[in-house]
């Protein structure tokens, strides 16, 4: 994994830590929760080298690929015929994004409904510690109201607000951002491929439809006037949706042999990484599904999105939600 830039800093590497270390059984889920893979950071983001060179979790973060070293041959030997599936990976990797966060909401509860298991960031309630995850955008909107206008940051302060603009939705974990409160202190940070790539940052605005503590997903709303970066998105999740499903058809047959499970995300805050591993195991409840997978994870993971052959894109979607004694799990019942 690539190393950041050193930085000085006075705090040391607790400041830095995961939090709700201890594992405790929920009976209503089923599962025995686990670490969050957040990552916290109270000393800021200079402190993030510090967890990379001192994670305990996967020390020299065998297992992950850099973004720009990832090919077909990165996968097992039956996807090598072609790029199909490789394909769908990059793309998958074009719309992931490093979710950063600012705030803490008030709202927070201090357990799972129904449970005595701590829920992650009670004790940081009103503060404005960064919190780092991963999400991916999973749809693009274009908008023109002749009684509207813009509501992004520039517009704001613009004496001519845009009278166009896109509304982008990423979707990422509950537990990295919890309400409105926290959505307006968010940043999504797209293209950081590498330490030398060119960024686009939106700053969000708010939670679409509510987010949903027991299946760890929401919905993150970003509005930008910046229309080349709409169409750019658009035809890029019309692209990921189509060769989703042609990767799909092409390889049903292999679903339950090889349990492919392939996670993109941004972990410990630096550039994007490809890790290539299996689901273990699957526990179905009301029509949906949550899965504990082999595939490499560590905090700054949560929220990315778990791919595997038989994805669909409404009822099946997995976030990185956390681990424990069974391994990496996603959210999504």
């Amino acid at each position: 994994m690539p190393k950041r830039k050193q930085e000085s800093s006075s705090s040391d590497l607790a400041c830095c830590e995961s939090q709700n270390k201890n594992i405790r059984i929920d009976q209503q889920s089923v599962f025995c929760r686990g670490n969050h893979e957040a990552e916290m950071c109270y000393g800021g983001e200079a402190d993030l080298h510090k967890h990379v060179t001192g994670c305990k979790k996967n020390p020299g973060h065998k297992g992950f690929i850099p973004l720009k070293d990832f090919n077909a041959n990165c996968l097992p030997s039956r996807y090598h015929d072609d790029d199909l599936l490789s394909e769908t990976i990059k793309t998958l990797a074009a719309l992931t994004v490093q979710v950063k966060t600012k705030f803490t909401s008030l709202k927070r509860p201090e357990f799972y409904p129904g449970t005595q298991v701590p829920y992650p960031f009670y004790n940081d309630r009103g503060s404005h510690v960064m919190r780092l995850g991963t999400g991916r955008v999973w749809c693009v909107d274009k908008y023109t109201k002749r009684d509207k206008t813009c509501c992004c940051a520039k517009c704001q302060v613009s004496a001519t607000p845009s009278k166009v603009w896109g509304e982008v939705l990423v979707i990422t974990a509950t537990h990295v951002v919890f309400d409105d409160s926290e959505a307006r202190q968010t940043r999504c940070v797209l293209g950081f491929d590498d330490n030398k790539s060119p960024v686009v940052s939106l700053d969000g605005w708010e939670v679409r439809g509510g987010a949903d503590i027991e299946k760890d997903w929401c919905l993150l709303r970003y509005v930008t006037c910046d229309l080349e970066l709409v169409e750019k998105l658009d035809k890029m999740c019309e692209r990921f949706y189509y060769l989703r499903g042609e990767a799909r058809d092409k390889y049903r047959s292999f679903v339950d042999v090889d349990k492919l499970t392939v996670i993109v995300s941004h972990p410990h805050g630096c550039p994007k990484q490809v890790s290539v591993g299996r689901w273990t195991r699957k526990c179905q409840r009301y029509g949906n599904t949550r899965y504990w997978y082999t595939t490499c994870t560590c905090p700054g993971s949560s929220g990315a999105a778990v791919y595997r052959l038989e994805y669909d894109r409404w009822k099946y979607y997995h976030p990185h939600s956390g681990s424990n004694s069974e391994g990496n799990y996603s959210g999504g019942w």
